[in-house]
């Protein structure tokens, strides 16, 4: 849906931005100011707006556009992209189930398991070790890392007891009840499964919890830029960059000679 911040629904004696309208038209009084407490702890007269529609439950428009916005610029697993669509419908329920689903089935599919929930996560992150040696004696199922370190299998037994917990709770809650929680439980929900998504896709936290190097072709993007004034930016960056880095390289020989006389 387009349209304008500023448009307005009229209905009878009802007047509303259609940012604060409920998107299935349901008649909802004037929009008015009132005493408030604003982020900063100061007092005086705002709106103080619905983030769901009150009479259907669907989320508004402006409350819906900053959903969104934090999607944007959070890193979601791709399988969970229909989860998404259903919060961005508001089909909050529904879009719990969807990753509770998509994250059982990965288990399944990595574990080679037919069983669900709870037994799922429980058999196929265990692993057994020589109390001794530390020795690993049963690798698991699917190893989020290399189980080398202390680190590694703390990680892992941290993350199999995490996976339990969440099939054994929320899962099983939402599996065989009808829930009725708003978007905040849906996309606390969404979150973790994405968070367990990419740990079983072996990003594990004791390796890659930093920056990886990795080459730029600025040559491709800067030939993929229509815009000219865009192009002498990218240029501009990238003479700003290499004196930088020039000057960071010279430094480095400076001290490492120092160090070496």
């Amino acid at each position: 849906m387009c349209y304008n911040k500023y448009d307005v629904i009229k209905r009878g004696d009802s007047v509303r931005p259609k940012m604060y309208s409920c998107p299935n038209g349901c008649l909802l009084p004037p929009r008015k100011k009132e005493l408030k407490e604003f982020p900063n702890h100061t007092y005086g007269f705002g709106y103080r707006d619905f983030s769901y529609c009150p009479k259907c439950g669907c989320l508004m428009p402006h409350a819906l556009k900053k959903v969104k916005a934090f999607f944007e610029v959070y890193n979601i697993h791709p399988l969970l992209k229909r989860a998404l669509n259903l919060v961005y419908k508001s089909e909050f329920e529904a879009a719990a189930r969807e990753a509770f689903v998509v994250l059982e089935t990965v288990l399944r599919k990595k574990s080679g398991l037919d069983c669900h929930g709870f037994d799922l996560a429980t058999k196929a992150l265990k692993f057994e070790k020589d109390s001794k040696s530390g020795e690993i004696t049963s690798p698991p199922l699917i190893s989020i890392n290399k189980l080398q370190t202390e680190s590694d299998r703390n990680e892992q037994d941290g993350i199999r007891y995490m996976l339990m917990g969440f099939f054994q709770g929320p899962r099983n809650l939402y599996q065989h009840n009808r829930i009725g929680a708003g978007v905040d439980t849906s996309v606390a929900i969404i979150i973790e499964a994405s968070f367990f998504l990419h740990l079983l896709d072996g990003n594990s936290m004791t390796k890659n919890g930093r920056w990886i190097p990795c080459r730029v072709d600025y040559y491709a993007i800067y030939n993929n830029m229509p815009n000219k004034f865009d192009r002498f930016r990218l240029i501009r960056m990238l003479k700003k960059r290499k004196k930088h880095l020039d000057k960071h390289a010279q430094k480095s020989a400076i001290d490492k000679s120092k160090q070496n006389q």
